[in-house]
């Protein structure tokens, strides 16, 4: 069931045309309109300050956990962990060049509400985070007089992502006004730029001029890496291991990256280790829940789904067989993956498909999940005024400092079974949290 603001909202939207309407009628930055302004959904969603608030704290104890995976099983060896995850090995190289084994919460969850409560679906670990900047959506909708008097009768909050996001630059660099680049790999700007030109409009506002280049565009002088001739303070890292494995010069310029004593790496790629799906199915194997607390056991079995590693379980075949059985109440994703891409959800193939697709993944690093169902989220269309059913994907922020904000990807279920922006019918929109259940 809705919970109490969104039936307000619903009910409020039904008898005033300009409230409905309003998300279609938004005021955007410039920046940000031409990246997100024509995939809006008609209405922000509401949570519960409280349920997400505690949410975070779980993701703030899961994070704890999967990076203290290593230590407790192979004495802090980042490789034979990946090793066990079942992770390429030249990706593995990539990954430990420079890992500290101790990578800063700067995180993004992507869950699901089942109706009672949120499940994490994958947690995101490192700076290639996307939604940094969804508050200028949130703001925008404060910005319309029939939006803002609901917001104030109701008292709507938000938090703003991109001031925690300066905060952990300006640490990470130790000064003020730090000179930051957002890096991506060679060649890498331009399938996102309207993103990253987005994000640097929003940091603008926060007194940081965020640079943008490819890591080929990289060089060092005493002791600084430089962009394009300029020192550098903080390197803002979007590029990801996968897109090095095959680019010798790139992963010289990584190198030079790790080395250099007077800019910082934010973060290091040994992030995407503790990121990998296969650690979160590492929360489900017997032998690891062996080492946990009971604290641990609980936050584990309260917010992680059951999740399995197929290619190096010790209990393969058993563990096939089960996946077979249970095909509508599964899905498999790659260890490693953005996006999506590779995922199949069981409910939507056959039998046969299903059975070829587990035969394909018995090696490696995928995994399976057992499928959260979630609730879905009523939606009143601006044009028709019927209401309409969404199931929606949370991206939820989690810092040192808790719950950093959070966006939502929606769709329709007649739509597809994967919610990402590589669907053409996903919608987007911003959270406003609610001082009620």
């Amino acid at each position: 069931m809705p919970n109490a603001v969104t039936k307000h909202y619903l009910a409020e939207s039904s008898a005033s045309k300009p409230l409905r309407e309003t998300a279609r009628e938004l005021r955007l930055p410039e920046a940000y309109a031409a990246s997100y302004g024509t995939v809006q959904l008609d209405r922000p969603l509401f949570v519960p300050e409280r349920e997400i608030g505690d949410f975070a704290a779980d993701l703030a104890a899961v994070f704890d956990i999967l990076v203290s995976l290593p230590g407790r099983l192979f004495d802090g060896d980042l490789r034979r962990y990946c090793a066990a995850l079942g992770m390429d090995d030249r990706l593995a190289e990539l990954m430990c060049r420079g890992a500290t084994g101790a990578p800063p919460l700067y995180a993004r969850a992507d869950a699901y509400h089942d109706g009672t409560s949120f499940k994490l679906l994958e947690l995101n670990i490192g700076s290639e985070l996307g939604g940094l900047d969804t508050a200028q959506l949130n703001r925008a909708f404060l910005a319309r007089p029939e939006f803002a008097d609901f917001a104030r009768r109701h008292e709507l909050g938000h938090v703003d992502t991109i001031p925690r996001v300066a905060t952990a630059l300006r640490a990470a660099a130790l000064v003020d006004k730090p000179v930051v680049a957002l890096i991506e790999s060679t060649n890498g700007l331009a399938a996102h730029a309207h993103v990253f030109t987005a994000l640097r409009e929003a940091l603008r506002d926060q007194g940081i001029d965020l640079l943008l280049g490819e890591i080929d565009e990289l060089g060092e002088r005493n002791g600084h890496i430089t962009l394009r001739g300029r020192p550098l303070d903080v390197v803002l890292r979007y590029f990801v291991a996968g897109e090095l494995v095959d680019d010798p010069a790139g992963q010289e310029k990584l190198d030079l990256l790790i080395a250099a004593p007077k800019t910082v790496l934010f973060t290091s790629l040994g992030a995407g280790v503790h990121a990998s799906k296969g650690s979160l199915a590492m929360l489900h194997d017997p032998d690891v829940r062996a080492t946990f607390t009971p604290d641990e056991h609980a936050v584990v079995d309260r917010v992680v789904p059951w999740t399995r590693l197929l290619g190096t379980a010790a209990d393969q075949d058993e563990l096939v067989q089960h996946c077979r059985d249970e095909r509508r109440n599964l899905v498999l994703k790659p260890g490693v993956g953005y996006g999506g891409v590779g995922t199949v959800v069981g409910h939507s193939v056959t039998d046969e498909q299903w059975q070829r697709a587990l035969a394909e993944r018995r090696t490696g690093d995928h995994v399976v999940q057992r499928r959260v169902r979630p609730r879905t989220e009523p939606v009143l269309n601006a044009e028709t005024n019927a209401i309409e059913e969404w199931v929606a994907n949370w991206g939820i922020f989690v810092d040192p400092a808790g719950y950093a904000g959070g966006f939502v990807r929606a769709l329709k279920p007649a739509d597809g079974a994967v919610v990402s922006y590589s669907n053409s019918g996903t919608r987007g929109t911003c959270v406003f949290t609610t001082r009620t259940s």
